[in-house]
């Protein structure tokens, strides 16, 4: 209920517009927040401002003169404010050098292609391939699978209040944080990862927070990516054997597996040809086979197909002349 006392008091510094009371600031009024967010939701108003929308992060960037940059998480009313320590500022040191990529950088070809970017690189000194670098994602993302996988406890998560958009046609709630040191070739750096409980084809998934931490610019195009390292432009290439037969499910497989499948069938059908005299000596000896094997098969032997007229007597012995008789003949 109003208070007609209180409704004139518009200048006092806690008087809320919404509720026409005196008792806390309109920024502070919770209920109106509510009102605000429920008809962004409903597409009755639009919000410009990156603070007011539900679910997204925030990362403050640029040279700063401190160590630390403040990250703020927007979810309905809650905000959480988390301050992350930058442990290795060499990653973030001015790089007055220019990244560009040129045909000499395509790993495809210069045919269009679809193919997803997959590195590989190592967590706790072990390897993880198919470690997706999306430039589309607010949060690095860790599935639970891949946290149990490295043999890292559930302890060492801490708690976070994200809820994740974009799994199931709904929310994912995060199961915890954890930040982790990755080595990709020369490349040493730190990502805060949200662990999910959520089957994906990735192994990891690094978004905007850990290019724009590291000054790394992918490209899906050449297959690589590049990044700033003491003034000096260096490039990671993309892992070319992310999946396996058995991951052949996955719907990104097939850029990978059917065109190893198809490599092996031309690889097969293709002859193999021989220089010079070897092709002499091929033919020389399959011409030999052929005819040793006539040899043996119809030997040529002479066969006197004459018969006598008459059949010889029983006891009958035949002269001298006749016996040169039937030689002549």
């Amino acid at each position: 209920m109003k208070r007609p006392e209180e409704a004139e008091r518009k200048d006092d510094p806690k008087y809320c517009k919404y509720h026409r009371l005196v008792g806390h600031a309109i920024q502070d009024c919770f209920v109106f927040k509510d009102k605000v967010m429920q008809l962004a939701r409903q597409g009755k108003i639009s919000l410009e401002e990156d603070s007011a929308a539900a679910n997204v992060i925030m990362i403050k960037s640029g040279y700063f003169d401190s160590n630390k940059s403040s990250c703020n998480v927007v979810h309905g009313d809650d905000i959480e404010d988390t301050l992350l320590e930058k442990e290795d500022s060499s990653n973030t040191d001015d790089c007055m050098s220019t990244i560009t990529f040129t045909d000499e950088d395509l790993l495809l070809g210069s045919k269009p292609h679809n193919h997803p970017l997959f590195v590989a690189g190592y967590v706790r000194e072990q390897k993880v391939n198919r470690i997706l670098i999306d430039g589309g994602s607010a949060v690095n993302i860790l599935p639970l699978r891949i946290l149990k996988e490295l043999g890292i406890p559930i302890d060492e998560l801490s708690n976070s209040r994200l809820m994740i958009q974009g799994f199931n046609q709904g929310g994912q709630r995060v199961v915890g944080i954890i930040r982790m040191q990755l080595t990709m070739e020369a490349m040493v750096s730190t990502a805060l990862f949200h662990v999910i409980d959520v089957n994906t084809s990735y192994n990891m998934l690094l978004g905007r927070p850990w290019l724009h931490e590291n000054t790394i610019v992918p490209s899906t195009w050449h297959q690589c990516f590049k990044y700033c390292c003491n003034g000096i432009v260096k490039k990671v290439l993309d892992d070319s054997k992310p999946f396996t037969e058995a991951e052949s499910h996955f719907a990104d497989a097939k850029y990978y597996i059917e065109g190893a499948k198809k490599e092996k069938e031309v690889f097969s059908s293709e002859e193999p040809k021989l220089c010079g005299n070897q092709s002499t000596r091929k033919n020389d000896s399959s011409t030999i086979k052929v005819e040793l094997s006539k040899d043996l098969i119809l030997p040529l032997t002479q066969i006197n197909l004459k018969q006598p007229s008459k059949p010889p007597l029983k006891g009958f012995v035949p002269s001298t002349q006749e016996e040169k008789k039937d030689m002549r003949h």
